[in-house]
């Protein structure tokens, strides 16, 4: 009971500390953590992206990629997801090493998941019979907020050791 209420609150402080250093973090420093999507959002919705220091990634078709975008918010829940789930807290040195681990882990689901949720919000936008059914940020939002929880879902189930196999005989 002891293990599970430090590393409850372990984690818990640490998705604090991440959530309040996000909050403050300008666009330029978030230059570098939006720059691995763009090569890929490019690739998929043929335009060319821009640094802006004070608007963030522009397209000249009007598409802006800012610190809303960024994806920090899911990084933050896919972490401390990651953490509860495969932290075992024991040495030190173990913990941190796999925080780590689990933090780069993260990173990477993060930028696919982002990517994926920026590249069908734009196409999702091109398509003009949407616009009479849904508010084009409406959508960008609810389409977000469904693949970041099928992500989630994806990862629960990939990392799950009590996910049932059956085997055909």
């Amino acid at each position: 009971m002891k293990k599970i209420i430090i590393k409850t609150s372990v984690v818990l402080g640490l998705i604090i500390v991440l959530k309040a250093l996000y909050s403050i973090v300008s666009l330029a420093m978030l230059k570098w953590f939006l720059y691995p999507m763009i090569p890929v959002i490019e690739l998929f919705t043929y335009s060319n992206f821009e640094w802006i220091p004070e608007l963030g990634f522009s397209a000249p078709s009007g598409i802006i990629i800012e610190k809303s975008c960024a994806g920090g918010n899911f990084f933050i829940i896919c972490f401390a997801f990651l953490c509860f789930k495969l932290c075992k807290f024991q040495r030190i040195t173990d913990t941190l090493v796999r925080m780590i681990f689990l933090g780069i882990c993260s990173y990477f689901i993060m930028i696919i998941a982002n990517t994926a949720r920026i590249i069908s919000a734009i196409k999702l936008a091109d398509w003009e019979w949407t616009h009479t059914i849904i508010d084009p940020k409406t959508a960008h939002f609810v389409l977000g907020s469904i693949l970041y929880i099928f992500t989630l879902l994806f990862l629960n189930h990939f990392i799950s050791s009590k996910h049932v196999t059956i085997q055909t005989t």
